[in-house]
């Protein structure tokens, strides 16, 4: 995604919140607290967390779940 970008392009990604990795009714899931995402992207150079933010699950039943929001953006390396 970063190659797709144009300087100063954004990706906005979400995550369920937590630290679980692995599957999940047949489905496989990688969960992220804020510590462990800046750690992920940490090494990628020409990309910075822009904004993080936690926000609520919002379908009927799923109100317990949280979701990790962000917004990353590419800047130039020069």
């Amino acid at each position: 995604m970063l190659h797709a970008l144009k300087s100063n392009g954004e990706i906005y990604t979400s995550f369920k919140y937590g630290t679980f990795e692995g599957e999940r009714n047949g489905r496989y899931f990688t969960d992220f607290i804020e510590t462990e995402f800046i750690e992920l992207i940490r090494p990628v150079q020409g990309l910075r967390v822009e904004k993080m933010w936690v926000t609520r699950d919002v379908r009927e039943g799923r109100c317990d779940e949280r979701w990790l929001n962000i917004l990353l953006r590419k800047e130039d390396l020069c």
